[in-house]
């Protein structure tokens, strides 16, 4: 608690003290809260149940964020700018992370002549998250998506890393070249960090009129010696992402590709949410699959805002690994696909209301030594809410 209300005081002076002494400091957010609808039906091994839930959430457009940003020009040719972020849930007033107040970004940057290099936490380049938002940004028309089932969940699973450096070229003929690598994502600074989880990615945005790409390589480099001293021989995660769209004016559509080897998850899907599967392992596991996920969208600028519509589809196997074993505990293949459609309506240049709806199905064949078992899920949700910046 002291340390909460520690930042949020070094919050209000930071932008008290920008606000007299530099233009270029300022204080900004977005708060975000509506209505949400779910539907879930679970079916495992052919027994069957449903939940329903309704209830006001946070975030559902959007995450709700307040933040600090700034930048001081050094010279005609340098300059040095910084971004401190942080999520909460408006309906209740909690940290979203309680274990990084500057969860969403905290981040110092150095720009010249040569590029941008940026050091600090943000998020990885396939993330769709922050400043280098590259992949999603390009090759999603949702941009990651919304809520569970509202045209999110189906990437390979990125974050927002500790401890990370980026690089982010000049452009040229309408190139730029982005390089990336976290130290340590988990930013435990009593381990070494070669004995860390750590991330890299190796990316190139492409422009041209109306058309964008954008090519993305990255790794997680995961520690696999666990205490309990198990499959320490895991290959590290790899993933190519590959995403565009062009924009036609009535309407812009997007496509996204990414092939991963040596996932954790692939098309988003938790593994540990299957109890009945599960039951007597550990929850914590290491995933080692190999799959693709795939998605086709559009946006258009209709009924006084953005209509988004996405489709999307993903598939994976391999082998799942539990903590205190040396032995495959279950072989699993996933398949997920849904679509989404979501619609701002821009009440001005600050507000907007909005509403979402989603489909999702996903199935798990598992194989745990004999034993054969199935779990299929499909989920359907309805939001509506309010937007406002400031």
């Amino acid at each position: 608690m002291k340390k909460n209300l520690l930042a949020c005081a070094l919050v209000s002076a930071f932008a008290m003290a920008g606000a007299a002494q530099a233009a270029s400091v300022e204080l900004y957010g977005t708060v975000d809260t509506g209505l949400l609808y779910t539907h879930e039906s679970v079916e495992t091994n052919g027994v069957s149940e449903d939940s329903d839930n309704f209830g006001m959430e946070s975030g559902i457009g959007t995450s709700s964020v307040v933040g600090i940003r700034g930048t001081e020009e050094i010279s005609e040719n340098l300059s040095v700018g910084f971004v401190l972020e942080h999520s909460f849930a408006s309906d209740t007033g909690a940290d979203d992370n309680p274990d990084h107040f500057f969860d969403k970004e905290a981040q110092v940057s150095v720009s010249g002549t040569a590029g941008t290099l940026s050091m600090g936490r943000m998020g990885g380049l396939t993330a769709g998250e922050g400043t280098y938002d590259l992949f999603m940004a390009t090759g999603d028309a949702m941009d990651g998506g919304y809520v569970d089932y509202i045209g999110a969940g189906y990437w390979m699973s990125r974050d927002i890393y500790d401890n990370t450096v980026t690089y982010q070229s000049p452009e040229f003929a309408g190139f730029t070249v982005y390089g990336q690598y976290s130290f340590g994502t988990e930013g435990d600074d009593s381990v070494a960090s070669r004995s860390k989880t750590r991330y890299a990615a190796i990316g190139l945005g492409y422009t041209a009129g109306n058309f964008s790409l954008a090519v993305v390589g990255d790794t997680v480099l995961k520690n696999r010696s666990f205490e309990s001293g198990y499959k320490a021989d895991i290959d590290d995660a790899m993933s190519l992402s590959i995403g565009m769209n062009y924009d036609f004016g009535i309407a812009k559509p997007f496509i996204g590709f990414q092939y991963g080897k040596h996932e954790e998850t692939i098309g988003g899907y938790d593994f540990t949410v299957d109890d009945a599967v599960m039951a007597g392992f550990a929850d914590e596991f290491t995933g080692d699959l190999d799959g693709y996920a795939v998605a086709v969208g559009s946006t258009f600028p209709v009924f006084g805002g953005e209509l988004q519509v996405s489709a999307y589809y993903a598939d994976g196997d391999g082998d799942l690994y539990f903590y205190g074993t040396e032995d495959t505990v279950a072989k699993a293949d996933v398949t997920r696909y849904g679509i989404g459609v979501f619609h701002n309506y821009e009440l001005s240049k600050r507000t907007s209301l909005y509403a979402g709806v989603g489909y999702d199905h996903q199935e798990v064949d598992y194989v745990n030594g004999a034993a054969k078992h199935n779990v299929e899920r499909e989920g359907v949700q309805v939001g509506l809410g309010i937007t406002h910046n400031f």
